[in-house]
């Protein structure tokens, strides 16, 4: 489990739920993450904190979503170097990156360049 995990399945509980609202006011994290990569894209993100290697069918069924939406938000995630991806035979699976981790707060092995 990654090392920032402390609550993070009901944070992503809290980001995707059908018919949702968007986060309060009460929940500043939560809010920033959704506004800044949308209530999908930070779930997927949070997910593959959670449990690396996961894969996109895994990603649309624990989300709610089809593995074509998942699949449209992990190429962004993957462009903006949040997530990496790695095929084996007829599965896709997500990990976090460097940069993803630092996004979460999480120790990274390298230090911000100013």
């Amino acid at each position: 489990m990654h090392p920032c995990a402390d609550g993070r399945q009901n944070f992503v509980a809290g980001l995707i739920t059908p018919g949702s609202q968007p986060p309060s006011d009460k929940e500043p994290g939560r809010q920033a993450l959704s506004a800044l990569l949308g209530p999908t894209r930070a779930a997927v993100l949070l997910i593959v904190a959670d449990q690396p290697d996961s894969t996109t069918n895994a990603l649309a069924e624990g989300i709610g979503v089809s593995a074509a939406t998942i699949s449209h938000h992990t190429a962004v995630l993957r462009s903006s170097g949040l997530i990496t991806t790695r095929r084996s035979g007829g599965s896709v699976h997500h990990s976090l990156a460097v940069p993803g981790e630092v996004l979460l707060g999480g120790d990274a092995d390298i230090a911000p360049r100013v």
